[in-house]
This record gives structure tokens, sequence and C-alpha cells, in this order.
């Protein structure tokens, strides 16, 4: 079986594929700082990569290119897997649904049309998504980064459904009651599969590991899913007491406090921490907010508090895996690169949701001063989005390299990123402090 997050490896990677033709974007990243007053969000280069293309059946949808390399940044395909992923477009879509224009611009809106399509027509039988479609336009059914299985992409599709049905119902009620339908489909498959999972736990490097999460122990896909089930969860009593079970879990993932390493790190995987997808901290702000329980909201903003600051003075890391004496918990080994935007989005949401909970600027200042990462503010020194063009690059290399590809999901991750520090100007006002 393929290890977890390999997907996410190779998309960082962006290996070398089948080309795909189409028109050539000649847009590359400025190293060269933008005025403070420059809006920040500019969906340029994830338009390019939105394509429109029709299923075998005849049924019309779009996708968005997975790889975008340089120096032609030519979208490219991948045999094995394929040129579209419901995790790329899923988060594709909360792009463009958060984005300030989204009511007013027509354009904008069919896009979300057809891709919301496209991850409709992912779902299997059994409820669960679909991951990736070949070139040749047919669903990678067999792939163990696409099955129909408890994994990312279904989650990413959950969450990205719930948050666009309130907001197509406004527009296209029929249209929003097929959303409804998919979710209801796999939150029933969810009930018979993950619910019943019993409470257990085991023990690893001395680290008390949940065994009742999605993965094993994984509190990254449990934050997705957990932030896919809330719409579900306001009225169904089943769900509301799984979205506890989930945060349970999650929360007894963190290790370390204000003065003890990991300084209230929420652990992603066993014994493990790696910043692609760490929601937990936010999802668990979301959680007690829903719930009305502040004991889950202060361990979310226990790791804004004490870790994010610890990341940002001792350096920003890719993973690192940790131990316990019962006494204290050591690092075992650490790993600084490869960065990605993928890594530096989830901090900037949670920092930014202690922020909106509490008020304190404190937050707004670590929000800020983590996203100046896409500014120069970084071990390479070099601006990793441009406003120019809204192209990021896929990630940090090394101090002295980086990866000048810029597919799909370093773009929505930015962009995601963006986002939040446009509607929040301390958090905007705090990034040009930072920035380089």
């Amino acid at each position: 079986m393929i290890k977890k997050g390999l997907y996410f490896f190779i998309v960082l990677c962006g290996i070398s594929c089948m080309a795909v033709t189409c028109k050539k974007n000649t847009s590359s990243v400025t190293n060269t700082a933008q005025p403070a007053n420059t809006l920040l969000v500019n969906t340029s280069h994830l338009n390019f990569l939105y394509t429109p293309f029709t299923f075998s059946d005849g049924t019309s949808v779009a996708g968005i290119y997975i790889y975008c390399n340089a120096p032609a940044y030519q979208p490219i395909a991948d045999d094995d897997e394929g040129f579209t992923c419901v995790d790329d477009v899923a988060r594709s879509v909360q792009v463009y649904i958060r984005n300030k224009n989204f009511s007013s611009d027509t354009s904008m809106q069919n896009k979300v049309y057809n891709l919301i399509s496209f991850i409709l027509h992912m779902q299997s039988g059994n409820g669960y998504f679909y991951n990736f479609v070949f070139p040749d336009h047919s669903i990678n059914v067999g792939g163990q980064t696409s099955i129909n299985n408890a994994n990312w992409w279904s989650w990413r599709a959950l969450y990205s459904l719930s948050d666009a049905s309130p907001v197509i119902r406004n527009r296209n009620t029929a249209f929003a009651d097929k959303v409804d339908a998919a979710i209801n489909t796999l939150v029933v498959k969810i009930k018979s599969d993950l619910i019943p999972l019993p409470q257990t736990t085991k023990v690893v490097a001395g680290i008390t590991i949940p065994q009742w999460l999605p993965g094993g122990s994984g509190t990254d896909q449990a934050s997705i899913l957990l932030l896919g089930l809330l719409p579900t969860a306001k009225h169904d009593e089943t769900i509301k007491a799984y979205i506890k079970k989930l945060a349970d879990g999650i929360a007894l993932m963190q290790e370390g406090n204000a003065t003890h390493f990991p300084f209230s790190c929420i652990l992603s995987w066993e014994n493990t921490w790696h910043a692609y997808g760490a929601d937990q901290a936010y999802a668990l702000m979301k959680a007690g907010e829903f719930l009305n329980d502040t004991s889950y909201i202060n361990k979310g903003i226990a790791a804004v508090t004490n870790f994010y600051p610890w990341l940002l003075q001792n350096g920003f890391k890719s993973s690192f895996d940790v131990q316990s004496d019962d006494s204290n918990v050591t690092l075992n080994s650490e790993q600084r690169f490869d960065q990605i935007a993928y890594g530096i989005r989830p901090m900037v949401t949670a920092a930014a949701e202690a922020y909106r909970s509490t008020g304190d600027n404190k937050y707004a200042d670590i929000a800020g001063h983590l996203a100046a990462w896409f500014f120069g503010n970084n071990d390479a020194y070099k601006t990793m989005y441009s406003t120019t063009t809204g192209l990021c690059y896929d990630g940090i290399r090394s101090a002295s390299s980086i990866n000048l590809n810029s597919g799909a999901e370093s773009t929505v991750e930015a962009l995601l990123t963006m986002e939040i520090i446009e509607a929040n100007p301390a958090i905007k006002a705090a990034l040009n402090k930072y920035k380089k």
C-alpha cells in the first residue's frame, strides 16, 4: 500500500509526465515585494489551470490541472494518476466561493458549477469518491491515491460541497439539491463505516494514539472530515456526537505546553507532525464553537499561541517525530524541507480563527508573520507568490533551491491564504510588517 501522504509528495516534486497541448502561460513569479495597498488575491493562474471537459458518458464538467511546470508553465498530466483530481478541484471551489467577487462574477459562478459537477460525477455507488481522472477522461478507479474509500479526497469533497451548498442554493435550488444528496450519501457511509469504531488507543514511542480516526490515527484527515460534517451536524444528533468523538481524538494528540516541547503541537499521525494539511488547531476551535465547549477552543488556541511562535523562532519544519518517556517529550528527528504552501495555509487559517475568536491582536500578528513566508520571509529569501500573476511556486527544497513549478495545490493553498489576509486588515498590516 502506498504510504500516507505520497500523493502530496508527488504533487510537490512535479515528476516528469506526459505533456498536454494547451495555451502557453508566460507568467512568472517576481522577487519584488508588492506595495502594501496591492490586492493580494489574483485568480489568473487558477483560471489558467481550469479546464472544461466531457466524461465518456457525455457529462460536461471542468477540472483543474494538477501540474504546471517551469519554465513554460504549461499544464501537464500524469499517465499513472491523471490530469485532475477531486482533492484540487474541491479546494478550488472553496477559493472561488470565498472570493469577494463571487456574488457578482457570473464567469466565476459558472466555473464553480462545472467544478462541482465534476465532484458529483466522481462519487461512486458506495458513497465515497474516486480522486483522479486520466487524460482520456476516464476515471482512475484502481490507483491507491484514487480508489473510492475512506480517505482524504472523500473528506475534501464533503468539505467543499458542504461549504458550497448554501451558496449554490441561493442561485440554483435544483443543483443545490444534487449537492445535498451527494453529501447525504457520504454521511450514510460514514455512519456505517466510521462512527461505530471503538475509542481504543495504542502507544507509539511512548505517545498515546487514538485508533478511531480516519487512517487509524490521522488527525489531519479527521480535521477535514470534522469541518465537512459541521453543517450536517446541526440537524443530526448522531453526527453531532461524532463531531465530539473526532475532536476528542484530535485533542488527545496534543503534546507539550507553553514551556515544554513540542509546545502544544497537535501531532498529525502517530508520533509524527507534518506541516501539510495540519488543520487540527482550526478544526478544534470550530468544533468547540459548535459544541459550545471552550476546552476544545482553548486547545486549538494553545497550538497557535505556543507552537507556531516556536516554529517562527526556530525555523519552519516539513515534519518531525517525537518520543515520550512519561516525564517529557523529546525530538527524534526532523525534516526542514520541503516547505510548501499547503504547510503554511493551515497555520494562517488557525491563527486567523484565534484572532476572530478572541479579538487579540497578537494572533493577527502571528497570522501575518506566518503568511510572510509567501513574500520572502523564508529560508530561501524568495517571494513564493506573485500578486501580479497569481502564480505560486510549488515549494522550497532547501535554503538555496526552489521548486519553480506552479501546480494546482500550491495555487489554491496560496489563494486561500490570501483571501484570509485580504478579509482581515490587522493580519494584512502584520504581513506588510514581516514580509521581505
